[in-house]
């Protein structure tokens, strides 16, 4: 009876360990969460990652924040820096998963398709940079729930429509970087709430219409660049006479 039973038990556990899905890389990480690492490689497969022009330790260390690109604290990603790595491909919706992110920045790229709607999850965000590449669609309403959000580049891409008046909920951006897309319509009164601006820079779009009068309210603004949008009209003095380009530390911060 005894050697039936032992029989059965090893019967039973042969069948249970053919049920459990096989190990996956993100099993041996330790340093930040399954989902967290799961949301990296679908990151790293979604956007060409064997063709970027460095990839150290993506794939292959078990240490996700020693990857190339990724810093991270208490645990989690805190950063996600890919900027000159000829990456292609979309942003996956995925990066969404990273609640912790601080700072993404995937400059100078050849990153295509829309920015998804579901960066707006993303709580904890105080950077977003885009620029040079060649993202298209509508710029996402959702963007306006970046409640920590200071700056927010995305020039030089090919985005099209209207600022989203959803925008003016991001009370502690500090600058607004839109040039050089093919954006159009009138720009939104909403854009007066964002009282820590100092920087707009909306230059070579299709703004029509005139400046909205609730845009006197942005007493904190250094900078203001329009030119290249022939169908906007009737300029304040308080905004044009500001400088209309330039590099502050606050418009342009070090990203790691």
């Amino acid at each position: 009876m005894t050697g039936r039973i032992l029989l059965f038990i090893l019967i039973l556990e042969l069948s249970l360990s053919a049920c459990r899905p096989p190990a996956t890389f993100c099993d041996s990480v330790t340093d930040v969460s399954i989902s967290e690492c799961e949301a990296l490689i679908i990151f790293y497969n979604a956007t060409g990652g064997a063709d970027w022009k460095d990839r150290r330790g993506w794939l292959e260390s078990p240490h996700v924040c020693e990857w190339f690109g990724v810093s991270c604290a208490g645990g989690h990603v805190k950063s996600l820096s890919m900027n000159y790595v000829e990456i292609t491909g979309q942003i996956p919706p995925v990066l969404a998963q990273l609640k912790h992110l601080e700072s993404l920045s995937l400059y100078y790229n050849n990153i295509s398709g829309n920015i998804p709607p579901e960066l707006g999850e993303l709580s904890e965000l105080q950077t977003l940079i885009l620029h040079n590449n060649k993202i298209s669609g509508r710029l996402p309403p959702e963007l306006g729930k970046l409640s920590k959000l200071r700056l927010l580049d995305l020039d030089s891409n090919e985005l099209g429509g209207p600022i989203p008046p959803e925008f003016g909920n991001l009370s502690n951006l500090e600058a607004l970087k839109l040039r050089d897309n093919n954006l159009s319509g009138e720009l939104p009164p909403q854009l007066g709430k964002m009282t820590k601006l100092r920087g707009l820079f909306i230059s070579n779009n299709d703004f029509s219409g005139e400046i909205p009068t609730s845009m006197a309210n942005l007493t904190n603004m250094k900078m203001f660049a329009a030119y290249g949008n022939a169908r906007l009209r009737s300029i304040p003095s308080y905004l044009a006479n500001l400088p209309p380009d330039g590099y502050p530390s606050w418009a342009n911060p070090s990203i790691p």
